[in-house]
């Protein structure tokens, strides 16, 4: 059975934060990245395990997208893939 993603509001402001960014720049590679980062992410659904486990917190993992980290948590009892966080990779890790 696949998990479904819930997305905090704290993650799309993050993912709307950072597809503006890059839309000053060029509008056609923010749609681009964005709809990539987005189905990168969908995978969650089916292999909810395959980002890394945050050592100081483990129960939250990260998946890399690059150039962007995507800081989530599996919740088991509901089976679903909570998104907390998303931002560029060589910003510290946030606190949770």
């Amino acid at each position: 059975m696949d998990y479904r993603l819930l997305f905090t509001q704290r993650a799309l402001t993050d993912l709307a934060e950072l597809i503006s960014h890059i839309a000053e720049d060029d509008e056609d590679a923010a749609s681009l990245f964005g709809s990539s980062l987005l189905d990168h992410v969908e995978l969650l659904t089916r292999f909810p395990r395959m980002g890394g486990v945050i050592r100081k917190r483990a129960r939250v993992r990260k998946l890399t997208h690059s150039p962007v980290a995507v800081y989530y948590q599996i919740r088991e009892d509901k089976h679903v893939v909570e998104i907390l966080h998303i931002r560029h990779a060589s910003r510290k890790t946030p606190r949770f």
